[in-house]
């Protein structure tokens, strides 16, 4: 390859992001970015059509083992180690030495952390295309030059350079399903529906349901895929036409949102919000909202989160527990009002035209349909971590409990501020040096402002933090508080000690602070604690405001993190032993809320949920007798609505019982399609690590 370019020796590399990122060094990171995304457009291998009535079908477009990838939240991905295993493979000096100088470029770019899901606009695009984008490019670009403003001009120039891709992707997916050769009749005719389809969507409106579909599918891999947001109501007005004409039956529109679900899960894309209501009020719970709980029974993904209003219909709740009782854990429950209110309450500058959009990605952060960078997660606070720190340092020297409980909360305090400064600093790196290309044209107002993305770009702003271990934090200072102070049975000298060995040797007073109150119980000595813990840390978190703008609004979702984010902390005073999981999410630490179900709930809702829209995951585990007559499964929907009346805001239900997962643990190679409710979201049981599998196994099964 003597002679060649560094853009042709990177190509051959199968190197086609890095290639378009390094043919123009001296633009902008937002154009290099967006440059890099055409040429993959234009290079990277598509999967063959077999006969599908969605394409692409396959895993990612962005993950092909290249040593330079896109994601969707942290853009610019580089793995040094496959950049050097390139290099040894081959005798191209011409290769070598391009994918030498990609190191180079790359060895010390900046990367940040916080991760960061959203959604694009389906609902506009669906209904302009995408090809009035370019107008939308064109206004804003004029308007910068003139005015001379040379970022927002070269944002438009961006856009303009990624749409030229996303053009070219598109002929090159009409052209991949066109050159395939279907033998028999059916697959033809679907063939020729796809083609016709693709011959519009998604660059043009679509005007029929399955079109509407294929657009969602298209956009869904061209954004990463990530999250769908209100699916149901941005389909819903073709399903109802078109159903009315005769043109799809339920069932056909079930199978097809089936395959929908299926590239979801094959991709590990996250969340679609279904059902609440509409701007004026009406319920946003259609025909098309069943549709599509049943369509998620016994799936893994997408991540479901139904939401249900007061007068939410019983055909709705039927399906809704049918699902949860295929074992799958879908779809979460979450609470229209409780939601409203919350928004409304942090003071996020929302209209009220906006208002009913709320919507959900990843785990379930709360984001704005179509409209908002959720910086989710953009960080994480510890509680229990602080706690440790805070009795080391200042339980020998607090008389009361009062002075202790003072210290903890002057420690938290600390802690936010300096996670703030962080989680800041961060936003602002990523804004100079990781454009989100991509979501800078799908998310409104982002091209109308000429504003990128990361930059602040879109309408809404807000970040999520996750709050964890928050149960064992409150069980904790209740066993403080009685063993220490209200009783003296233990001195704190002793009780550091026995912390300090992790109860090596201590195993009477590990014992003693096992039968201290636990807080989902319905116990007020640590319900209380719940209440006034969890309102101080949601109130010190939503005084800050993040560089991009907005607030921090606080959550609890732990999906599959809360046994890694427990091995940093060490023993704690309700006998957890030093690197044991934390506590799953929102709820009670596994296995201690022993009082059943109503109790459970009622110590939950204690929390200030209000002050933390970002979303407080609940996990609960239903014997499967709940389910099984119409008698049980109406207290179960008198369970749910009465919470909710309490001022919970979401729930989530596993119903495997406790022989399935005993044999599921000792023998998971039997179980490979058991599905299990983690955190925030579904995984399959052979997906998750040993810590996990027993903390799930700790779970108290109600019935």
């Amino acid at each position: 390859m003597a002679g060649c370019t560094l853009t042709e020796a990177l190509h051959v590399a199968g190197e086609h992001l890095a290639a378009g990122y390094m043919a123009r060094p001296d633009e902008p990171p937002v154009v290099r970015f967006a440059l890099g995304l055409a040429s993959l457009f234009e290079h990277v291998a598509l999967p063959e059509w077999s006969g599908e009535a969605l394409y692409p079908c396959s895993g990612s477009l962005y993950s092909g083992g290249q040593a330079v990838e896109w994601h969707y939240s942290s853009c610019l991905l580089y793995d040094p180690g496959r950049l050097r295993a390139k290099q040894a493979a081959t005798d191209d000096q011409a290769v070598r030495d391009a994918l030498e100088a990609v190191h180079l470029a790359l060895a010390d770019y900046p990367r940040v952390g916080g991760y960061t899901h959203s959604i694009p606009n389906y609902r506009r695009i669906l209904a302009e295309g995408l090809s009035s984008y370019r107008d939308r490019v064109r206004r804003a670009r004029a308007a910068a030059e003139s005015r001379d403003e040379r970022e927002r001009i070269d944002f438009c120039r961006a856009m303009e350079i990624l749409l030229d891709g996303v053009e070219m992707l598109h002929r090159r997916t009409r052209a991949r399903v066109r050159e395939a050769s279907p033998t028999d009749i059916q697959a033809r005719a679907q063939q020729e529906a796809l083609l016709a389809a693709l011959e519009r969507v998604p660059l043009a409106p679509a005007t029929r349901f399955y079109e509407a579909l294929v657009s969602v599918n298209w956009i869904l891999y061209l954004d990463g895929p990530d999250d769908l947001g209100r699916f149901d109501q941005d389909l819903w007005p073709f399903f109802k036409r078109d159903r009315a004409a005769g043109l799809v039956t339920d069932g056909q529109a079930r199978d097809w949102i089936g395959l929908l679900w299926d590239n979801i899960n094959r991709t590990h894309a996250w969340n679609v919000a279904l059902g609440g209501r509409l701007e004026d009020g009406r319920s946003g719970i259609t025909d098309l909202t069943r549709i599509c709980v049943e369509a998620g029974r016994g799936r893994r993904r997408p991540n479901l989160a139904l939401r249900l209003h007061r007068q939410a219909p019983d055909t709705i709740w039927d399906a809704a527990l049918d699902s949860i009782a295929s074992g799958n854990g879908l779809p979460a429950l979450y609470n229209e009002e409780g939601y409203t209110l919350a928004i409304r309450e942090a003071h996020l500058n929302l209209p009220e035209s906006d208002l009913p959009d709320f919507a959900f990605g990843g785990c379930t952060e709360l984001m704005v349909h179509g409209k908002s960078n959720c910086g989710s997660l953009e960080g994480d606070l510890n509680l229990p971590l602080v706690l440790v720190a805070t009795l080391h340092k200042d339980l020998a020297r607090s008389a009361t409990f009062d002075e202790l409980l003072l210290a903890y909360r002057r420690d938290i305090q600390q802690c936010i501020r300096a996670q703030v400064e962080v989680w800041n600093a961060n936003q602002e790196t990523k804004a100079r040096w990781q454009p989100q290309v991509l979501r800078s044209l799908l998310i409104d107002d982002c091209i109308d402002n000429a504003r990128e993305y990361n930059a602040g770009g879109a309408r809404y702003n807000w970040c999520v933090v996750n709050v964890m271990g928050l149960a064992n934090a409150i069980d904790s200072l209740a066993a403080v508080r009685e063993v220490v102070y209200d009783r003296g049975e233990i001195a704190p000298e002793d009780l550091l000690r026995a912390l300090e060995s992790d109860f090596v040797g201590y195993e009477p007073i590990r014992k003693r602070l096992e039968t201290c109150p636990r807080f989902g119980n319905d116990d007020p000595r640590a319900d209380d604690l719940a209440e006034s813990l969890s309102g101080f840390v949601f109130d010190e978190l939503r005084m800050y405001a993040p560089w991009r703008g907005g607030r921090y609004l606080p959550s609890c979702l732990m999906f599959v993190t809360y046994a890694m984010f427990g091995k940093p902390v060490g023993a704690t005073p309700d006998g957890r032993r030093a690197g044991a999981p934390i506590a799953d999410s929102a709820g009670a630490m596994q296995g201690r809320d022993r009082h059943g179900p109503t109790a459970l709930l009622r110590s939950v809702a204690r929390i200030k949920h209000h002050l933390a829209p970002g979303t407080l995951v609940v996990n609960i585990r239903l014997a499967r007798s709940f389910l099984k007559t119409p008698q049980s499964r109406r207290k179960l929907r008198e369970l749910v609505e009465t919470y909710f009346a309490l001022g919970g805001l979401q729930l989530q239900i596993n119903v495997v019982d406790q022989k399935t997962l005993r044999d599921a643990y000792e023998h998971p190679e039997n179980h490979g399609d058991l599905i299990i409710r983690v955190g925030g979201y579904s995984e399959y049981w052979q997906h998750l690590d040993d810590d996990l599998r027993r903390s799930i196994l700790e779970r108290i099964e109600h019935e």
